[in-house]
């Protein structure tokens, strides 16, 4: 990861490298963070969508989990993909599938 949060221990120990909003995460990581911009956008705004990011070793991929919490709901969407590219799209098509009353 190419930021000025990177250190070289990120490479054998597993660590918390950001914890904030995803408009702090969207200003440090502007190619990284596609899911962070599809789902905050999609729900309560950047501003209000709270983020993270975590160093994992030797792991191959992106793996992100949104979880959204309300009176009245608590649901938490897991996605996986090897490639960074497919991974905002992947959130997009989950979240549209929740709302929708057909799910393709």
């Amino acid at each position: 990861m190419d930021t000025a949060l990177y250190t070289p221990t990120m490479q054998t120990e597993k660590q918390k490298v950001f914890e904030g909003n995803a408009k702090e995460a969207i200003a440090l990581f502007p190619t990284k963070v596609n899911v962070a911009v599809a789902a905050s956008l999609a729900s309560v705004g950047p501003q209000n969508m709270k983020f993270s990011v975590t160093s994992t070793p030797g792991f191959i991929g992106d793996n992100h989990r949104i979880a959204i919490k309300s009176d009245q709901v608590n649901a938490v969407v897991d996605v996986y993909s090897q490639t960074a590219e497919i991974a905002g799209w992947s959130v997009v098509n989950t979240l549209r599938n929740i709302v929708s009353p057909i799910v393709f």
